[in-house]
């Protein structure tokens, strides 16, 4: 395996100036998606009854009960006698079936 190692590195005023741009645009781009997506979990609540978790998960409610929790075994927390999804166990499960 070849390996390159770069000490120092001189760019031209102008080059720099556009890979600075670059990056900048790089990082708001990936703080605008981490704000999205804390958005969207503060919608809902942390222990989610059905219907709000086949939102949450953007499917449908019949998706979500024969599917995800029927056949591929997202995890239900009982909370006195009321069936919940936890948000951080739909987390992981589409992390899991993640492509």
């Amino acid at each position: 395996m070849a390996k390159i190692q770069i000490d120092e590195l001189d760019l031209s005023p102008s080059l720099q100036e556009m890979v600075k741009m670059a990056a900048a645009e790089e990082g708001k781009q990936q703080a605008l998606a981490f704000i999205n997506a804390y958005k969207k979990k503060l919608e809902f609540p942390r222990f989610m009854n059905y219907k709000q978790a086949a939102s949450y998960m953007s499917t449908s409610y019949n998706t979500l009960k024969k599917v995800f929790i029927d056949k591929k075994g997202l995890k239900v927390v009982m909370i006195e006698g009321y069936e919940r999804i936890d948000q951080k166990d739909a987390d992981a499960f589409l992390d899991l079936y993640k492509k």
